[in-house]
């Protein structure tokens, strides 16, 4: 097993900071973004939320990025803490699995023609991505150009991105999208090939990973017929003839049935795609907490930690959003609340 000991007793103090449902409920709770502030800068997730409000149009922006730079910042000195090359080669290695969400993020957002802000909110950090990076890639002038600025900045995942713009004619952004997550699950899985609990543990999460990933697919395609390369190989229980059957289903109740069956999750929560996105992120923290607790001395501990920080600023961001939207209370706290 590899030296976490000092990382993984670092993480046990910054585990009991993460936000509860209750912090939530009292920062929706607040009236007006200020005073939620006020309440965010008081926890350990908001320390790095400037102080006072910003004059540019979209005040929460600037807190979204400090989130990010915050998590970014974190897990890079995770990275740091982390002792023997082997450990530190899988911690990067899971790092990098959310470099395909920002570089899709970055190209959908682009193409949209969105707010850089707005582009960037939707981009996990990637310690290997500095933020300036996926700035100059958001304010892009086509996808293109996004996609050759990011590989220009060390990205394999958008140099394969890049490599698959060819086909983009024909399945717009889906064969970029494709090519991005293949390119990330490789990375991650080459660094598994050593033997030992912790390369266990990351490909357990592989697994899930591509569960969810295609389970996410399906939902979206609501019963219509997938490209025959839209799924990515290797997941645990969306795989192989159980995952070809809900692939050929073709009715939208019947594949959000078969994917909660599956994925042992309530049918009610893949009922949109905001509760499908959020239900299976819960799925796969709540994978890496229990691998965490039979694993105290693993590398299941610092990778449930950073999930669920993730986790935490995405709850935090639909708070702040959905509140300046006038969204209901409940509608919102159906999105963000962890229930245990």
């Amino acid at each position: 097993m590899a030296r976490l000991d000092f990382a993984n007793a670092r993480i046990g103090a910054r585990r009991a900071r993460l936000l509860s449902d209750a912090t939530l409920r009292d920062l929706l709770a607040r009236s007006g973004l200020e005073a939620r502030l006020e309440v965010l800068r008081a926890t350990g997730a908001g320390a790095a939320v400037p102080a006072g409000s910003s004059p540019v149009p979209d005040p929460i922006a600037p807190v979204e990025a400090a989130l990010r730079e915050a998590l970014r910042a974190e897990a890079a000195r995770l990275l740091d803490e982390t002792e023997g090359a082997h450990a530190r080669a899988l911690l990067a290695a899971f790092l990098a699995l959310d470099e395909a969400a920002a570089v899709k993020a970055v190209a959908r957002g682009v193409a949209a023609g969105a707010p850089v802000d707005r582009t960037l909110a939707a981009a996990p950090p990637v310690p290997d991505l500095s933020p300036d990076a996926l700035r100059a890639a958001a304010a892009a002038p086509d996808v293109a150009a996004a996609l050759e600025s990011l590989a220009a900045s060390g990205s394999a995942v958008a140099a394969a991105a890049r490599d698959a713009l060819g086909e983009r004619a024909e399945h717009g952004l889906l064969a970029l999208e494709i090519a991005a997550d293949r390119a990330a699950f490789a990375g991650a899985r080459a660094a598994c090939r050593r033997h030992g609990e912790d390369a266990a543990i990351l490909a357990r999460h592989l697994g899930d990973r591509a569960d969810a990933r295609n389970a996410a697919t399906l939902l979206v395609l609501a019963g219509a017929p997938p490209a025959a390369d839209a799924l990515i190989e290797g997941g645990r229980r969306l795989a192989g003839p159980a995952l070809r059957r809900v692939a050929a289903l073709r009715e939208a109740g019947a594949v959000r049935a078969a994917i909660a069956a599956a994925l042992e999750l309530p049918v009610a929560e893949l009922a949109s795609p905001w509760q499908a996105e959020r239900a299976l992120e819960r799925g796969m923290v709540r994978s890496l907490r229990r691998e965490a607790r039979s694993r105290p001395l693993s590398l299941a501990v610092p990778l449930a930690y950073l999930a669920a920080r993730r986790a935490e600023v995405r709850r935090i961001a639909l708070v702040l959003r959905g509140a300046a939207l006038g969204l209901p209370a409940d509608e919102i706290l159906d999105l963000v609340e962890e229930g245990g």
